[in-house]
């Protein structure tokens, strides 16, 4: 239904009867696209296959997911010998078996169809009287429409806000209109917000389900890495996981190559020496004094600043791909 977060902790009381999760680093730029040959998040795909068939999902104003930004990307929304609807109802026995009972189940699900419904509101351009970019949102749009209504907001007030931002100075307050393109930046970061915000709220009640009194006894950790990902399209969003999964990489290089292999030279243990790469060359392009991360932040502070493209080229690309080419040889 879901994608963990890059690592999972599962705690084992002291009988090993109960169990609670953790997870970090949900990859919710998921929400927002998918690869050409895959999905973003299974649940979407089952409700959409589902809104025929099943009562608890046949309100929520679905279509086919081909018909959504957000799942309608790739070529993989329909997988052969795979049935979505079939897997949505094991889905749904999973939740009940959990402790979700049907209200809970229906809300959830209308949370989803929310996100959605979200990804497919469009805006129109415009301008201000100073001549500044703005846009708006239709007021007929149906999918802003289905969004307020399954959610239960007001329609105008999310309308105003998908397009305009609140900036307060001291004791002023003033309204600026955004541009078509941060509205949309805007509508994608609380599409990924909702989605964060409804796993937690899975895993809280999974939790709630396995609650005992027992204190944390023994746990554990799954750590999933996969490296770097290159897309079509790589957000910064993207960057950032890729330099939190060579962070990880280097936990791993440390512990169990650097710190167990000092440990045998003490002990004089005979073994065969693992020859790995240092991964700690690529950080230091990222997080180092005049590394990625500092570049992109002196930019930050200046009003439309733009990396040089010599910078950008010899510096960004091809030193963090020769990196990274190198790590994973």
């Amino acid at each position: 239904m879901f994608v963990l977060g890059k690592y999972v902790e599962l705690n084992f009381d002291t009988k090993f009867q109960s169990i609670s999760m953790r997870n970090y680093l949900l990859e919710k730029s998921r929400v927002l696209f998918q690869s050409e040959e895959g999905r973003n998040y299974h649940i979407f795909y089952q409700i959409c296959a589902s809104r025929n068939s099943h009562a608890e999902v046949s309100e929520l104003y679905l279509d086919s997911c081909t018909k959504f930004n957000y799942s309608g990307q790739g070529s993989a929304g329909i997988i052969e010998g795979v049935s979505d609807q079939k897997l949505f109802l094991e889905t749904a026995e999973a939740m009940t078996l959990l402790g979700f009972g049907i209200d809970d189940r229906r809300n959830f699900f209308k949370f989803l169809a929310a996100i959605l419904h979200l990804g497919n509101v469009d805006t129109k351009k415009s301008y201000t009287k100073g001549g500044d970019s703005a846009c708006s949102v239709p007021k007929d749009d149906e999918y802003l429409a289905h969004f307020a209504n399954l959610l239960q907001i007001d329609f105008d007030s999310m309308r105003k806000w998908l397009t305009c931002c609140r900036i307060v100075t001291g004791r002023e307050e003033f309204i600026k209109p955004m541009s078509q393109a941060d509205s949309m930046n805007c509508r994608d970061a609380l599409s990924k917000l909702l989605y964060a915000e409804a796993f937690s709220w899975i895993v809280i009640g999974i939790n709630w389900c396995l609650l005992t009194a027992q204190k944390t006894n023994r746990f554990i950790g799954i750590l999933d890495i996969y490296g770097f990902e290159t897309f079509e399209i790589n957000s910064f969003e993207q960057f950032c996981i890729n330099y939190a999964n060579e962070k990880l990489q280097q936990q791993f290089n440390q512990h169990v190559f650097k710190l167990e292999q000092e440990e045998y030279v003490r002990e004089e243990i005979q073994w065969t020496v693992i020859d790995f790469y240092d991964n700690q060359p690529c950080i230091d392009l990222i997080e180092s004094k005049l590394g990625i991360l500092d570049l992109l932040d002196e930019e930050c502070h200046c009003q439309k600043g733009v990396i040089p493209a010599g910078v950008r080229s010899s510096t960004i690309n091809a030193s963090l791909a020769q990196a990274t080419l190198k790590n994973r040889a």
